[in-house]
């Protein structure tokens, strides 16, 4: 067993890297630039800075945006798609619904794969899994000798009905493998097991743009790893809050997509345990991006159907929400007004105080300018930033706009600020949810730098900052556990539903999950289960998820299940239906598969002494210039209490605290930052 838990987080601006010694409890961490010409050799270049013998890595786990990235950029792979006889051009017609109705200028997507790239193969699969017609092999061959004549790097196949009867769709894939053995084949049977054609096929296809290039990073990547001396599995994290070993990630790219902010999210529930707080907001701020997600009484909010980029996602991801605003994100001049993103200096050039070749205005140049940075003790002193630079991008805007460098540099920041509090109400207030209820946890290089402003914009009072703030995504994978999802289709009135069947979907979700939880080198003792039902009211379209008790479903269990859907409902929509009749749409199954990540309980006694700051500096607070003390966080110790102004600096991040709120340090280093009107 080796000594070390080593947590990894790909960001577009920096790569984040967290090491635990579980024999001293402690946590060093580690900030690198991203490489984006070769993301592993950032994460390498990380790791080696805090561990140089792998062999005394006993976990490992890895964010990685690599899929992310390549969807994003549209540089995944060439593809082709295999569907069924008549049903070619289902993919690109989609929905008729606008997501957007009162957008005149909306446009539907355009579909990430061309129709002249669809094949159809002669079968059919009726409603109730019964087979209509037979695969016919000769229309499959020629469709794989157009394939391999075509050089595609991918297919994706999605059959009518195969989430009732996958068994065409495993013919397929074998013969294709015979032909062609280098071929990634996605099926949407594996890869989501529930009904709705379109929306199954748009995550089949995303699945297979996204696998060649997720296997040959993970492939790679892993053999570096393995050269330097891992002698363990490489895990990495899922977009729905738990984590898997890089072989399964590779059969399931998919669920790579969102790997990395949810790594903060699973992060903010633990500490939530340690400060007693059950309901948060996670804001995770870095150089080019932000996200925003909930946790509501200790658990994440995770939605089996997601979009990105308005393509829809049928896989269980916590629902992330995210906008283009982080400290590189670069102001400039539209119609006379100021505007603050979504585009980004990203990690090269980066912003203008980098000293990269950096010419335009970003948010950190405006921290920098406003003082809330400190030039020299950037990132714990490893990097140097140059003020005249920064100056010299928001002068150019000021000139334009006829204001000073230190009011633009306000207004970059207050309109950054206004942005992300407008992302947080889209989880929340738009969703009946009153954010005033939450404290907001901050994380990320800059999350902890707006954070109370943000937090002013929607009267939230309670501000929770982790002590490894700026590398917390990475720290909250070493949080986690094994996590597999399951999930087949079953429409039936709760009433009336015929309940052996029921269970035998059940045993059989459980006893798949199992083996896939054996694969990973799990034992059963180490196995928890949990069953859902989406359920709806007769002639509704949506469904609301409720958590059924694991075993056997009895008369008991379809009455309890229906009596937490109405009660659910009435909590998510403010109203329901008692006396409605109640459907069910889907069967789900959750397997967890437990890991050592439980710390050490450690006992310290509270420090009487009143902490010194360790420089005083001029910081702009509200147009006016104020000697502002500045504090260190590793001089910060339990119990120790500070009032704002005030400046924190972390070795990955700083904590920028106004007047009126109060500074609580806890056991184990964290900040809880207070309204003082409301203490």
């Amino acid at each position: 067993m080796g000594r070390y838990r080593l947590g990894v987080d790909i960001g577009g601006t920096f790569t984040d890297v967290v090491l635990h010694d579980k024999q001293t409890e402690h946590y060093s961490t580690e900030k690198i630039p991203t490489t984006p010409g070769n993301l592993s050799e950032g994460v390498l270049n990380g790791v080696t800075k805090l561990v140089e013998d792998f062999s005394d890595v006993d976990f490992f786990v890895h964010g990685t945006t690599v899929g992310l990235n390549a969807f994003l950029e549209r540089k995944g792979a060439k593809m082709a798609l295999i569907v069924t006889k008549g049903f070619r051009d289902l993919y690109e017609i989609g929905r008729a619904n606008r997501s957007e109705i009162y957008n005149i200028q909306y446009r539907q997507p355009s579909p990430l794969i061309k129709r002249r790239n669809i094949y159809e193969v002669e079968e059919r699969v009726l409603v109730d899994g019964s087979v209509g017609t037979s695969l016919n092999i000769e229309s499959l061959e020629q469709v794989i000798e157009n394939i391999s004549e075509r050089e595609y790097d991918s297919v994706s196949v999605c059959l009518l009905h195969a989430y009732k009867n996958p068994d065409h769709e495993k013919e397929i894939k074998t013969i294709i493998k015979e032909k062609l053995p280098r071929m990634s084949v996605s099926l949407s049977h594996e890869v989501v097991r529930e009904w709705r054609e379109y929306e199954r096929t748009s995550t089949t296809v995303i699945n297979a743009y996204i696998a060649p290039i997720v296997e040959n990073y993970l492939t790679k990547f892993e053999k570096e790893a393995v050269n330097k001396g891992l002698d363990g599995s490489l895990y990495i994290m899922q977009s729905n809050g738990g984590v898997m070993t890089s072989e399964i990630a590779k059969e399931k790219p998919i669920q790579t997509l969102m790997s990395g902010p949810v790594g903060g999210t699973m992060g903010s529930i633990q500490l939530g345990k340690t400060t007693d707080h059950k309901n948060l907001i996670c804001v995770d701020m870095g150089g080019t991006s932000f996200d925003v997600s909930i946790v509501i009484n200790g658990e994440p909010d995770v939605t089996a159907e997601a979009s990105l980029e308005k393509f829809p996602i049928m896989s269980p991801m916590v629902n992330i929400h995210t906008i283009g605003a982080g400290g590189g994100s670069i102001a400039w001049l539209e119609g006379g007004g100021l505007r603050v993103g979504p585009h980004s200096a990203g990690a090269n050039p980066g912003p203008a105080c980098y000293g990269n070749g950096g010419t335009e205005a970003t948010v950190t140049d405006a921290n920098l300018v406003l003082g809330r940075i400190d030039s020299e003790g950037f990132l714990g002193g490893n990097m140097k930033l140059d003020i005249d630079a920064s100056f010299k991008a928001i002068e150019k805007l000021a000139i334009q706009l006829n204001l000073s460098v230190i009011e633009t540099a306000e207004g970059i920041c207050e309109i950054a600020n206004a942005k992300m509090a407008d992302a947080i109400r889209t989880l929340t207030i738009s969703k009946g949810i009153d954010p005033r209820d939450f404290a907001l946890v901050a994380f990320g290089g800059a999350g902890p730098m707006h954070s109370v402003l943000i937090a002013e914009h929607l009267g939230i009072d309670r501000i929770l900052i982790p002590t490894v703030a700026g590398t917390f995504s990475a720290w909250g994978m070493l949080k986690t556990d094994i996590r597999h999802d399951d999930v087949r289709t079953f429409v039936s009135l709760l009433s009336d539903c015929d309940k052996e069947k029921m269970n035998a979907l059940y045993q059989e979700m459980q006893r798949g999950t199992s083996d896939v939880l054996k694969q990973q080198k799990m034992q059963s003792n180490q196995m928890q289960f949990t069953w859902l039902a989406d359920l709806r009211y007769v002639g509704q379209e949506y469904t609301v998820t409720v958590t059924c008790s694991p075993g056997k479903i009895t008369d008991q269990s379809l009455k309890q299940l229906s009596q937490l859907f109405h009660e659910n409902h009435l909590k998510i929509y403010g109203h329901n239906d008692p006396s409605g009749i109640v459907e069910v749409v889907n069967l789900r199954v959750v397997g967890y598969g437990k890991l050592e990540n439980e710390e050490k309980a450690t006992t310290t006694n509270k420090s009487q002494k009143k902490p010194d700051p360790i420089r005083m500096k001029p910081i702009v607070w509200y147009g006016q210039e104020e000697e502002t003390p500045v504090y260190s966080i590793q001089d910060l110790s339990y119990g120790q209490e500070i009032n704002g102004p005030t400046v924190i600096e972390s070795p990955t991040s700083t904590i920028v605290v106004p007047a009126n709120y109060h500074v609580d340090v806890d056991r184990v280093g964290n900040l809880e930052i207070i309204r003082r009107n409301n203490r």
